[in-house]
C-alpha cells in the first residue's frame, strides 16, 4: 500500500495518470494527473485532467470531466470516534487500536453516455442512470434517474434530457452496445432521437 502511494506522488510529478486494480476498455483515455483505484469503465468512455475516481463501474461512451471526485471511503457517525485506526483493516495511517468491522466504501455505478461536468463530487454508493448529465461541481448524494440532468449542492433535478416516451426507446434500443461497423452506419443519425428512430423504423438496417 505504501509503495502504491509513493508511485502514485512520482507520477503526479510527471503529469502521468495512476491506476490501481483498474480494467479499462483499450478505447478509453484518462487525462494528466488523474488517480483511478478499482474501476472498470467501458468503450470510448474518457476521464479528464485530476480527476480521482476510487471503486467505481462506469459504462460505454461516458465524458468526465476535471478535477472530478467520484467514490472513495466512508467514516463511520455512529462509533466514539470516526477515525480509521479504530475500523477493521488497513488504512492510510497504517496502524489499528481496535478491530471494529466496517465497509469503508460502497461502488459508484455509472450508466452508458453519461457527461459528468467539471469539479463534480460523487458520494460512494450512488447511482447515475445512463444518459444523465451531472451539471459542473454539483455534489451528488443519491442516485440520478436515467437522462436526468442534475445540478447544485446538494444535486437536484433541473429536468429531463427527453420525454418520457423517448427515453424509453433510447433504454431499449442500447445502442452503447452496437458494434464498431452499425456505429459508422447509424452515426450520421445522431442529430435527434427523432432521426435515428426514423431510419430504424425505415427498415434500412437489422438491429
Amino acid at each position: 500500500m505504501i509503495k502504491s502511494k509513493y508511485i502514485a506522488k512520482i507520477l503526479a510529478k510527471l503529469r502521468i495518470p495512476s491506476f490501481d486494480k483498474c480494467e479499462l476498455d483499450k478505447t478509453c483515455n484518462v487525462n494528466y494527473e488523474s488517480a483511478l483505484s478499482k474501476v472498470k469503465m467501458g468503450r470510448y468512455s474518457y476521464v479528464g485532467a485530476r480527476t480521482t475516481i476510487t471503486d467505481a463501474q462506469i459504462g460505454q461512451f461516458c465524458s468526465i470531466g476535471n478535477r472530478c471526485s467520484i467514490g472513495g471511503g466512508m467514516h463511520p457517525l455512529d462509533t466514539v470516534s470516526t477515525s480509521p485506526v479504530f475500523l477493521n483493516g488497513r488504512n492510510f495511517l497504517h496502524h489499528n487500536f481496535s478491530n471494529i468491522q466496517y465497509t469503508p466504501s460502497k461502488p459508484v455505478c455509472i450508466g452508458n453516455d453519461v457527461w459528468i461536468g467539471d469539479g463534480v463530487y460523487i458520494k460512494a454508493g450512488t447511482t447515475i442512470g445512463t444518459g444523465a448529465v451531472i451539471g459542473a461541481h454539483a455534489v451528488v448524494t443519491k442516485d440520478v434517474q436515467p437522462y436526468s440532468i442534475v445540478a447544485g449542492v446538494p444535486a437536484q433535478e433541473v429536468r429531463k434530457r427527453f420525454d418520457k416516451e423517448t427515453i424509453d426507446r433510447l433504454l431499449e434500443l442500447e445502442w452503447w452496445n452496437w458494434s464498431e461497423d452499425k456505429l459508422k452506419e447509424m452515426g450520421q443519425y445522431f442529430l435527434s432521437p427523432e432521426e435515428l428512430f426514423c431510419k430504424i423504423e425505415g427498415g434500412s438496417i437489422s438491429l
